[in-house]
């Protein structure tokens, strides 16, 4: 991407709608909140580990894979073993929706 440099005069206006906006408390109170919820999409993606939907996708793969033989050679045991890794896939899978999830929280409105 490109650096977007601005002009004097708009740092100059940009400034003063900053100062304008800082000396109301409850706009300030949002726009921390805001900065600190939204910290942007990039970093975001930094933060995270990737290895939940890693180990998640390891689960479903090998789940699925003990589920074609369990059934293929009728053995309980190996049943068992689906169920436990199933089990498993379904928790990191539940936790991602949940990570997910919190993207998707509202915004406060905007106030024009």
């Amino acid at each position: 991407m490109k650096e977007v440099r601005l002009s004097p005069y708009e740092k100059r206006v940009l400034a003063e709608m900053e100062r304008s906006l800082s000396r109301d408390p409850a706009t300030a109170r949002r726009l921390r909140a805001a900065r600190v919820a939204h910290p942007g999409p990039l970093s975001r993606l930094r933060g995270r580990s990737r290895a939940l939907p890693a180990a998640v996708t390891a689960l479903a793969v090998v789940s699925l894979t003990l589920l074609a033989v369990a059934v293929a050679y009728a053995h309980p045991v190996l049943l068992w073993i689906f169920a436990a890794t199933w089990l498993l896939t379904l928790a990191g899978l539940i936790r991602l929706t949940l990570r997910w999830s919190r993207g998707w929280r509202s915004a406060p409105p905007v106030i024009e």
